[in-house]
């Protein structure tokens, strides 16, 4: 499976860029660590003493570690010194030197000395990821030290970069010390208004409380557009109660289109927010004569309905927005959500009904792909004649869509059931390679006859083409990635490491060379012990892997996204129940990513993310004594009692390993339900039944999880990782 010209092509250039980078002295990391956190100075010695003997380059280097544990201990005029030494050459972390020079002489209260070291920061560092920090301390510095005509032509600089909530903050004071208020009032409120989620925010409200006071009845009002704006951000970033309360404060003040939204979305964040009734009370009352903003507001009164269980006012208000507003997506919003309020009522004919409305009003919509798969899976359970067209129509009109791979999947199982093994052995080939980390996948491949490579011909070959191409990643990372990757590893390697994570973020991750930054942050992550953190940026750096096939990248790329910490207590916890490892190491993927201090929205918590209900149970049952719901958090006794659990729900269903983790995903009432809902011919046919999103996905993942720590970690070696060090493969190990 690994040895492959891509995986011998990956080693290459892995070795060829590790070779590029510098040597850092191995005890570097361990004796920053050592005196970042203690201050003393033994610590600091021992960390002089290396920079004794050390080269230019690395004594650039110590001495930064050495500022670092300086700062740690808040002896800021240490650091400002090792620094200073440090800026008289150049090196690779030359803009972090001068930074924090300038940042332990302004927390010296050396404010006119910070803001000169900053003085030409942006030329002398062009494309640093620091320039707005920089920016921020320079202008910052310069108020401090009175020199307010500077910091506010820095401030107004349009080519100096900054974030614009800090800019706005920042000007606001210098035209207050300034005793230009009115003008302050205005700039403040650019920040409160336009950057509701920002820190300046806050702060600009807090100025301006004081201004309103100051100025009395000088005080200018708020223009109303700006409340609006400040809702719409607030609305946008889901703080619906303060949304709620803006839109009424703002609409008053404005007309036209723009006093209807406010007064739409008014009754849109009620209804977020859960304050039904009141959401229904109101938009009953207002009146819209914009056309998209009169969808929106009958969307929201049926959304209302449904949820106040006024089903007849549900259906008429989707009625009506068909009527006037077809082609509006808030139509098929209202038509989407009919078809999944059938669907969990069991009224399956008319929940299909809705579904297929919103397909076929909205062929190219948000949900077309779901609704018309909920069309075809309701068919299938059916009989009905026509499902087999659906299957296939699905896969051509729909090949990016996550319901692909079960088309082809459940239209090869039809078309084998009527004896046409070649295409449906030509279907399976397909699904195997086109979507080969899917749940679709594992099921194809077990149907695939042995040692057999059947020919794409027919429908198995057209259906082949219409699949997108997987991601194709570089073998090697850019120049510019490979000098990030280098900073960030260097300061990795000096004990800075939230500078490290924050410089290697700064990548593009949409970038062909982007999962290098990924690996660096993993690897990075993974010497902390923050596994579930280094798979989460192997997810977004990586993305597009679930297309991927094995053979494709590297054995350590999987094994960072697949990772097996704690894999002695699993293996341990997981025997005497006689569960399989991989499969136990998939629902942990899946539950928690490995976060042992993870809590859900629900409060459950740990690995295998228990209730603190039923560890308490657990712990009754196992005869452990002083449980505490903080034990949860402990990784052996989360794997001692999720397993013990898990085993439970397995046999409560009879070993239907399907229906165990559904139950365990939403619990054994519902999971006992879904199984009566129709006559499944296999297990994968319940699981696509499944009614929400959340647990069809999370079982079909969990599935698809342990067979992929299958092919990742089954061997001799058995559950052993291998991944390699930078310098293993560097040095050809």
């Amino acid at each position: 499976m690994w040895i492959s010209l891509r995986s011998a092509a990956w080693i290459v250039g892995f070795g060829v860029f590790c070779a590029t980078l510098q040597a850092t002295p191995p005890e570097l990391r361990v004796l920053s660590a050592a005196y970042q956190k203690s201050g003393s100075a033994a610590d600091r010695e021992k960390l002089e003493r290396l920079a004794e003997k050390a080269s230019a380059a690395d004594r650039r280097l110590i001495l930064l570690a050495l500022a670092s544990g300086d700062r740690a201990a808040e002896k800021w005029a240490e650091a400002a010194h090792e620094l200073h030494k440090a800026s008289e050459s150049a090196g690779p972390l030359g803009d972090y030197v001068d930074y924090l020079r300038a940042h332990s002489l302004a927390r010296a209260e050396r404010h006119e000395d910070a803001a000169w070291v900053l003085r030409s920061f942006q030329k002398d560092h062009a494309g640093s990821r620091l320039i707005r920090d920089a920016n921020r301390l320079r202008a910052e510095s310069l108020i401090r030290a009175n020199g307010l005509p500077q910091a506010q032509a820095l401030l107004e600089d349009q080519q100096a970069p900054f974030s614009e909530p800090v800019r706005f903050y920042l000007l606001g004071r210098v035209q207050e010390e300034r005793g230009f208020l009115p003008e302050a009032v205005q700039t403040y409120r650019r920040a409160y208004y336009f950057y509701p989620f920002s820190d300046q925010a806050d702060a600009s409200e807090q100025r301006l409380d004081l201004l309103r006071v100051k100025l009395g009845t000088r005080y200018p009002d708020p223009p109303a557009k700006w409340r609006l704006a400040r809702a719409d951000a607030l609305y946008t970033g889901g703080d619906y109660a303060r949304a709620a309360s803006e839109y009424a404060r703002a609409w008053p003040g404005l007309d036209g289109v723009d006093q209807q939204r406010a007064k739409v979305r008014l009754g849109a964040a009620d209804y977020r927010r859960v304050h039904t009734t009141a959401a229904h009370d109101w938009l009953s009352g207002v009146r819209v004569t914009d056309p998209e903003l009169a969808a929106e507001r009958l969307y929201y009164l049926g959304e209302c309905a449904r949820r106040l269980k006024r089903t007849s006012e549900f259906l008429s208000r989707a009625e009506e927005l068909s009527q006037k507003h077809s082609k509006s997506p808030w139509t098929e919003e209202a038509f989407f959500s009919l078809g999944n309020f059938y669907l969990l009522e069991k009224d399956e004919q008319t929940s299909r009904k809705w579904y297929e409305r919103a397909a076929k009003s909205f062929p190219k919509g948000q949900y077309s792909d779901r609704a018309h798969w909920k069309v075809c899976w309701r068919a299938f359970l059916d009989g009905d004649p026509r499902v087999r067209d659906l299957f296939e129509e699905h896969a051509r009109l729909y090949p990016s869509s996550g319901q692909a791979s079960a088309a082809m999947y459940w239209l090869a199982r039809l078309i084998e059931r009527d004896g046409d093994a070649s295409t449906a052995q030509g279907l399976y080939r397909s699904i195997s390679e086109r979507y080969p980390q899917y749940y679709y996948a594992w099921l194809a491949e077990q149907r695939l006859q042995p040692g057999a490579a059947p020919q794409l011909t027919g429908l198995a070959a057209d259906l082949d083409k219409a699949a997108p191409p997987y991601r194709k990643l570089l073998d090697s990372p850019s120049a510019a990635n490979a000098q990030l990757i280098e900073r960030g590893r260097l300061l990795f390697e000096i004990g800075l490491d939230d500078d490290a994570r924050r410089e290697l973020s700064s990548g593009d991750y949409r970038s062909a060379d982007a999962h290098w930054i990924g690996l660096e942050l993993a690897r990075q992550s993974a010497a902390n012990g923050d596994h579930f953190q280094g798979m989460r940026y192997m997810k977004r750096y990586g993305f597009g892997y679930l297309r991927m096939p094995m053979s494709a990248q590297s054995r350590e790329f999987w094994e960072r996204l697949y990772p097996l910490p704690f894999e002695d207590s699993l293996r341990q916890r997981a025997q005497p129940h006689g569960l399989d490892p991989y499969l136990v190491a998939g629902l942990i993927r899946q539950e928690s990513e490995f976060n042992p201090r993870a809590v859900s929205r629900a409060g459950a918590r740990g690995l295998m993310q228990l209730m603190p209900s039923t560890g308490k149970a657990l712990a009754r049952e196992l005869g452990v004594s002083g449980f505490s719901t903080g034990k949860l958090f402990e990784p052996d006794v989360s794997l001692r009692f999720g397993t013990y659990h898990l085993k439970q729900v397995i046999d409560k269903f009879q070993g239907e390993l399907e229906l165990a983790l559904a139950a365990y995903n939403a619990g054994a009432s519902r999971a006992e339900d879904w199984i009566t809902w129709a006559e499944f011919p296999e297990p994968a046919a319940f699981v696509e039944t499944i009614p929400f999103t959340e647990t069809r996905g999370y079982v079909q993942a969990v599935l698809r999880n342990r067979e992929t720590y299958r092919k990742i970690y089954d061997g001799a070696a058995a559950m052993r990782s291998t991944t390699p060090s930078r310098e293993q493969i560097a040095g050809g190990e």
